[in-house]
Formats: C-alpha cells, sequence, structure tokens
C-alpha cells in the first residue's frame, strides 16, 4: 500500500505503507481540498488558505487566501505542478500559472450562453463548479462540471468554452475524459452518464447501479474500461432524514454494467461515499465521512483501514 493522506475539518491524516497505522500531518489544521501534481502535494483549507506539501512531508503555506468566494473544487495539471485551478460559487474558474501565488479569474465562463439559468437546488439557488479536470491531450486545457449546469471544455486556458451537454443531466458533480478524449464520464445527480464522441453526445448508463445519486469516479489508467463510483439512495435532503443509503460499484465494461461491491463492506453506508482513489500499489482506496477502506484486489474486498475520523473532506494517494 502506498501513502494515503486524507484531508478532514481537523487537519491531513496520513496512513503509511510501513504499517505504522494512521499519523497526523503537523502544520495544517483543517484540509477541505487536496490534490497532486509532479510529487507536490497542494491542500486548501476551510479558510481558503493553499498549502504544499514538500517531499519531506513538511507542509508550507504558498497563499493565506488565493479566493474569497466559497471553493467547490480544486485541481492541479499533473504535468505542471505550477498549474492549478479552483472552482467557486458563484459559478467561476481561477487559474494559477505559478504554483498557487496569484491567480487570475476566468471571466469568460459568464459569457457562456445560458449562464444566468444555471442554479443549485437549496437557497439561495447560486450555481458552482464543482469539478475540474485538465485536460490530457491539450496542455492548458480543460473541463469543468457545473452544478447544476453541464460540462464545458476550454483549449485556450479558459478564453473560450465549448458546451458539452447534449443529453446530459446538468447537475454534475464529476467529468473525467479517456487518455485520448473521446470518451468521457460524467457523475451526476441523475446517475452515471458516458459519451462516446468528446462529450458532444451523453448516455445514461444505470444497468446494475440501483442508486441515482452518483459522486466520486475513478477510471484505472491501465485498464480504462474498468470503473469505480459511489452512489447515494437520495440527494443530500435525505441523508439527514434517513441516512445515505450509499454503495460502491464497479464496471469492467466501461459502464455497460454495474456490479455492487460488498466484500468486506457494510450492506450499505449511512453517509455518502466521497472519495475513490488508486494508490501507487494498484489498491482501491475509498472514503466516506468518517471511514477509509482499501482494497488490494481491485475491490472484490475490501478492509476497513480507518474510522473516527473528523470529517472528510477529501483523499490522495502519493
Amino acid at each position: 500500500m502506498a501513502n494515503i493522506l486524507v484531508g478532514t475539518d481537523k487537519g491531513v491524516f496520513r496512513l503509511d505503507n510501513n504499517e505504522s497505522g494512521l499519523q497526523q500531518e503537523v502544520g495544517i489544521s483543517t484540509a477541505s481540498f487536496l490534490t497532486t501534481a509532479e510529487g507536490k502535494v497542494f491542500a486548501l483549507t476551510k479558510e481558503n488558505a493553499l498549502w504544499v506539501r514538500t517531499n519531506q512531508g513538511n507542509w508550507q503555506l504558498v497563499n493565506p487566501q488565493p479566493v474569497t468566494e466559497e471553493v467547490w473544487s480544486f485541481a492541479a495539471d499533473p504535468r505542471d505542478a505550477n498549474l492549478l485551478y479552483i472552482g467557486v460559487s458563484p459559478a467561476m474558474l481561477y487559474r494559477s500559472e505559478d504554483g498557487g501565488k496569484s491567480w487570475t479569474a476566468c471571466e469568460s465562463i459568464k459569457k457562456i450562453p445560458g449562464y444566468e439559468k444555471w442554479t443549485f437546488p437549496p437557497p439561495p439557488h447560486i450555481s458552482h463548479v464543482r469539478y475540474i479536470a485538465p485536460d490530457p491531450q491539450v496542455v492548458s486545457g480543460v473541463y469543468i462540471g457545473v452544478e447544476e449546469g453541464g460540462v464545458y471544455r476550454s483549449i485556450d486556458r479558459g478564453e473560450t468554452w465549448e458546451s458539452l451537454n447534449n443529453g446530459l443531466y446538468w447537475d454534475v458533480h464529476t467529468v473525467t475524459p479517456a487518455a485520448d478524449n473521446t470518451q468521457l464520464y460524467a457523475t451526476t445527480g441523475g446517475g452515471f452518464y458516458r459519451s462516446d464522441d468528446g462529450g458532444k453526445n451523453w448516455q445514461n448508463m444505470m444497468n446494475g447501479l440501483d442508486r441515482r445519486y452518483t459522486i466520486p469516479f475513478l477510471m484505472l489508467k491501465e485498464l480504462p474500461h474498468r470503473l469505480y463510483t459511489g452512489a447515494a439512495a437520495t440527494p443530500p435532503p435525505g441523508w439527514a432524514r434517513g441516512g445515505a443509503n450509499a454503495a460502491i460499484y464497479r464496471s469492467d465494461d466501461g459502464g455497460e454494467k454495474w456490479e455492487k461491491l460488498t466484500g468486506g463492506l457494510p450492506g450499505q453506508f449511512n453517509t455518502p461515499v466521497w472519495a475513490i482513489a488508486l494508490d501507487q500499489a494498484g489498491g482501491i482506496v475509498a472514503a466516506t465521512r468518517h471511514e477509509v477502506y482499501v482494497s488490494f484486489d481491485q475491490g472484490d474486498r475490501f478492509s476497513l483501514m480507518a474510522k473516527d475520523l473528523p470529517m472528510v473532506r477529501s483523499l490522495v494517494c502519493i
């Protein structure tokens, strides 16, 4: 098992590959978002402070407040640790080209046709950039998923945007392009979607996926048709009333059919499955709001690696 970093409301916790158990990292008090690029780990705190983790495991403050708005997403281009993105509410994308020291707003988002109609179910119904995926084919290209507003792609540093929404439910939680950009995958409040033509058209792929509120997503680069997602039976308002009724699913054929994973897992999770990641040793790592599970056989059986954690917000493997 590679090292796993878990971002929580009370700091970053590390699960070591030397089986020394759960260790809290020093220097950072909260971590709402974690992302990696070129061996570096970046974190955004609840207060929007940006930190970077050195190879020695020390955390250093980069920017005390890169943005003032409410942050909903954070990403780094894996090819360039200087290229970072932050998505906020109201829906806007910020870009940094110097490792987070300075930031530029991509104001062109406001010119996307239909921007004024984007919304969000809870009052005051203000949309946000929920997910950011650097373009695997175009340097400085990027995809964004807007909740609720759909999927958009820019290939010119956010100057212009292409709408990729035909057939797609617009309550988007994640968008993930395959390496060649031909296939795109999206998790939404209305289930799982796949596009086979670069996002021009989408199909709702729900065979075996008996919960519709899909949140995290993982595609294996070595086996691009093997996919994982976590899904809840209801949107967030239902979680407080009767629990999320969530589960983890796997597909071995690009989403044509889904299988609920049960080995070593509870029959259902009362909190949502918040993150799924692949560690460098090939383990599948999944986090709920207070627990972390790991599978070493592609999800056939999981083991509980950490429990009773502070509220889990993010997860990366290093």
